[in-house]
């Protein structure tokens, strides 16, 4: 038993160290213009008004404009929308789109919870669960069900044991059996 424990423990420590580095390498970056150069950051520490570049096949790291040029975005995680938009100084890449075609700098304007994709975050986690009505007829037939059948059950267990005189471990397996 003390062999299993430690290689229940050895595998249990393994598989939290895999998720971490999965998790580590998982951290979207931004390419952003910092100290006079560009550089690789973690996305969650871009500020409005930060230098970003949009290149095809990064994700967009926060609700950016664009500077000049324009590039093709993929928004069907946000919108549903299958096909491409093209995005030149008037639209808006939101975080959470992906660039598909081209390269253009951006200048970051909203971050984190501000940003579309936080905002409908947001909005997703104060709209109380509403399972409608089906579910509640689907909880009154499953109510009325269970009921029933412990009725039928201690109905049979008390005719068993009253009218057969039937053993009470008899009848117990009995009822179980029907249950």
């Amino acid at each position: 038993q003390f062999a299993n424990a430690t290689i229940g423990w050895y595998e249990t420590t393994k598989a939290g160290d895999a998720v971490a580095a999965l998790r580590n390498s998982l951290k979207p970056l931004a390419t952003a213009f910092r100290d006079g150069a560009w550089q690789n950051i973690d996305a969650g520490s871009l500020v409005p008004g930060d230098l970003v570049k949009l290149a095809s096949g990064s994700a967009v790291p926060a609700d950016c404009t664009i500077n000049e040029g324009q590039i093709e975005v993929d928004e069907a995680a946000l919108t549903g929308e299958s096909l491409p938009v093209v995005m030149s100084t008037e639209h808006m890449p939101k975080m959470g789109s992906t660039v598909v075609r081209g390269e253009v700098d951006g200048t970051v304007q909203f971050t984190g919870m501000k940003t579309f994709f936080g905002k409908t975050a947001l909005l997703l986690q104060s709209v109380e669960a509403d399972l409608g009505n089906i579910h509640y007829v689907l909880v009154r037939v499953m109510l009325v069900l269970t009921s029933l059948s412990l009725v039928m059950c201690v109905t049979c267990f008390i005719y068993l044991m009253a009218h057969y005189k039937t053993s009470f471990r008899d009848a117990i397996q009995f009822t179980v059996v029907l249950l």
